[in-house]
């Protein structure tokens, strides 16, 4: 598959994830299984965007990288959570223009 319908592939994950990040900040995120809902979600969201990229291994051990824990250590996991979206679209950006100058 030529690069650039990689990158296209994974601009429509950016925008889930974008879209991920607008539903967990409307959530209440009261129900007692919020915090497995949504780290399941953005579990699902890792796996898809790390299943574009079989033939790219160098982008996608960057993608694996773990997200660094907040300079604090002590943080609620929703905060976690908006900082990992946060950071997964970061490296999903710089792979897409990287994939974009290679092709």
């Amino acid at each position: 598959m030529p690069n650039r319908e990689i990158a296209a592939r994974l601009a429509g994950l950016r925008r889930f994830g974008v879209d991920l990040e607008r539903r967990l900040r409307g959530d209440a995120r009261t129900a007692p299984d919020s915090e497995a809902y949504w780290r399941s979600q953005i579990a699902d969201w890792r796996a898809e965007i790390e299943s574009s990229l079989p033939h790219h291994p160098f982008q996608l051990r960057v993608l694996q990288q773990p997200i660094p824990p907040a300079p604090d250590g002590d943080e609620d996991w929703a905060p976690a959570a908006f900082r990992e979206l946060g950071e997964i679209r970061s490296r999903v950006d710089a792979t897409i223009e990287r994939l974009n100058i290679e092709d």
